[in-house]
């Protein structure tokens, strides 16, 4: 189930947290730890509906300890990208 925020810039963010390994640890902590990739999606704030036109990005670090700890950083790295999208003008994801 994706963690959704529902409108930030003029597009729809979706933060999948899912439970992943660090490859490079010799701890055995692979059940308690999670990764993060974030969909951007275009949308209206009249229609929220996922429109079909996304654009999915991992979040390229360590695995986090927690599932808020993961929706936090993938939510504040998805702002990232939207912010960057718009300071460049860009029209299309």
């Amino acid at each position: 189930m994706a963690y959704v925020t529902p409108f930030y810039k003029g597009f729809r963010l979706e933060t999948f947290v899912f439970r992943a390994q660090d490859p490079d640890s010799t701890s055995r902590k692979h059940d308690r730890t999670f990764g993060v990739s974030v969909r951007l999606t275009r949308a209206m704030i009249e229609d929220l509906a996922y429109s079909g036109e996304s654009k999915t990005f991992q979040l390229r670090s360590l695995p986090f300890d927690s599932i808020g700890e993961a929706r936090r950083a993938g939510n504040k790295y998805a702002q990232g990208l939207v912010d960057n999208l718009v300071e460049s003008g860009a029209k299309a994801l």
